[in-house]
């Protein structure tokens, strides 16, 4: 529901509400291992059917998860980032 919510009462855009798929899944620590690879992979399948492309192997998406799971990057930095990625920066 987070993403959503990101759209309806934040106006959020694609981007924003891929961010939202991917930090609230990787946060909610639901398997024992993956977590950060599923909500990126969930937020990227987001924007593709969308849509938009994203590189999915980057450095970069790897180095914003980790961020994101050691909380020094939030959900509107990732977005910044994925629009960068997909040539919308």
């Amino acid at each position: 529901m987070q993403p959503l919510n990101v759209w309806i009462y934040a106006q959020g855009d694609l981007f924003d509400m891929a961010a939202a798929y991917a930090f609230h899944l990787a946060e909610a620590q639901a398997f024992l291992d993956g977590n950060k690879r599923t909500g990126i992979a969930a937020a990227l399948t987001f924007l593709r059917l969308n849509g938009e492309t994203v590189p999915w192997h980057t450095d970069e998406l790897y180095a914003a998860m980790i961020a994101m799971a050691e909380r020094r990057m939030g959900k509107p930095e990732l977005a910044t980032l994925l629009r960068r990625l997909a040539g919308h920066a």
